[in-house]
């Protein structure tokens, strides 16, 4: 398994093309989100936030393709009357990454949640960012918990692109996953993809 960093301006339209039919097969197709009509694409999946500067983490593996992703992008305050003054002053305390479309296939490996999300804190701690944003599932919580990842719960509302979502903060600094994951790199999409092509065909596959 290998982590790609490219951001969305850098990506090769093939494979720009195997992450939008991954995000279509696990939030269109499996969790049921909807799609707005102006950003439809026959299977795949597309929203607002994907700007050509936005961040994105993909796991690839040989056999399976892309097998997880994360999107990293700036956090901005949302314009939401829900929050109070307090809280609003909490959330601004320095530069903030928003974490979003985070997945992973547990099936192919079960730490790879685990995996994406440190490879996206270096990143930000590299960047200067000292707290990452992100939805949170049941499921990644309990995930959290057993590997002691620290974490904090956020107020509704905070995450902008996934606003339906329990939202967490998650520090940079997190021990347990340094010492699981030390050492592992990040590639760029041509160090890893066959002639910078995508060979492995979504409908052949499930997830």
């Amino acid at each position: 398994m290998k982590i790609i960093q490219t951001k969305l301006k850098d990506m090769p339209s093939s494979l720009l093309a195997e992450l939008g039919s991954y995000r279509y097969s696990v939030f269109a197709r499996e969790e049921g989100w909807s799609i707005p009509s102006r950003l439809s694409t026959p299977g795949q999946e597309y929203d607002r936030f994907d700007r050509s500067d936005v961040c994105w983490l993909i796991a690839w593996h040989a056999q399976h393709g892309i097998c997880g992703c994360a999107r990293l992008m700036k956090w901005q305050c949302p314009d939401n009357n829900d929050l109070s003054d307090a809280e609003r002053e909490s959330l601004n305390g320095g530069p903030i990454w928003e974490m979003s479309r985070f997945s992973a296939r547990l099936e192919i490996d079960s730490e790879l949640p685990l995996n994406i999300l440190w490879h996206a804190l270096q990143l930000a701690e590299q960047s200067g960012i000292g707290n990452l944003f992100s939805a949170a599932t049941p499921m990644l919580e309990k995930m959290f918990g057993q590997y002691h990842v620290n974490y904090l719960p956020l107020p509704p509302g905070v995450i902008q692109s996934e606003d339906n979502l329990f939202a967490v903060k998650i520090p940079v600094s997190q021990p347990e996953l340094a010492s699981r994951f030390h050492g592992s790199r990040r590639f760029k999409p041509e160090e890893v993809l066959p002639s910078l092509g995508v060979s492995i065909s979504w409908g052949m596959r499930g997830r």
